[in-house]
């Protein structure tokens, strides 16, 4: 019983705003008319994956709904990166080195949430070591991956945004990186913002428009 605490206070912690929080609604993107328009061979190499907040045990921000909006975008190789399903930041790195093995083209996009900002951080620093990259990041609105990012920030991303409440500054030094505030102070309605959704939606619109 003692091993299991720690996991047991993450579900707790995740069924608190379960209690006073609604089912999470995605803003569309004004790019998704251009992203429907591309030919599906646009998004055969683009592998856009969720990380999710293991503190959000039951994803009330609605990052699964997120990732299904981008798949209805046309975009098949979204997927969901949950602590408690697949493990943390070194199970990630080994599927994007897997991705990355079985497709030379592959372009990886990572969202991360709250703590899940430092799972893909740490991701990103086991890559780094191989020689792997990813093409595009970005950090939703996460207080501990201020406190704990690397100095310096993994230099293997092609692009980076951090997308943050007002009232939670970004953390700063990470090289190619794009800041933007949006007006909530709700950390778990961040993910759904009209802001996060569209730097996500640009990062895969310029990956599609390469590809076509």
């Amino acid at each position: 019983m003692p091993a299991r605490a720690p996991q047991l206070l993450l579900l707790l912690a995740g069924l608190i705003p379960l209690c006073s929080t609604g089912c999470a609604t995605v803003h569309e993107s004004p790019l998704e008319v251009n992203l429907r328009s591309a030919p599906p061979c646009a998004y055969d190499n683009i592998y856009p994956i969720f990380v999710l907040s293991p503190v959000d045990a039951f994803d009330v921000a609605g990052m699964d709904h997120f990732a299904e909006y981008v798949q209805s975008c046309g975009f098949r190789n979204v997927e969901i990166s949950n602590y408690y399903d697949g493990g943390g930041s070194e199970a990630l790195a080994d599927r994007i080195r897997e991705i990355k093995c079985c497709n030379p083209n592959a372009q990886v996009m990572l969202t991360g949430f709250s703590s899940g900002c430092t799972i893909v951080c740490n991701a990103l620093c086991s890559l780094e070591k191989d020689c792997i990259g990813v093409e595009g990041v970005c950090y939703i609105d996460s207080f501990m991956f201020r406190l704990t990012m690397p100095d310096p920030h993994p230099n293997n991303v092609g692009r980076v945004s951090l997308v943050y409440r007002k009232k939670n500054p970004a953390p700063t030094g990470i090289p190619r990186a794009s800041v933007y505030y949006i007006n909530t102070e709700n950390h778990l309605k961040t993910p759904t913002d009209a802001r996060t959704v569209h730097e996500v939606m640009s990062h895969l619109c310029s990956m599609a428009c390469q590809r076509y």
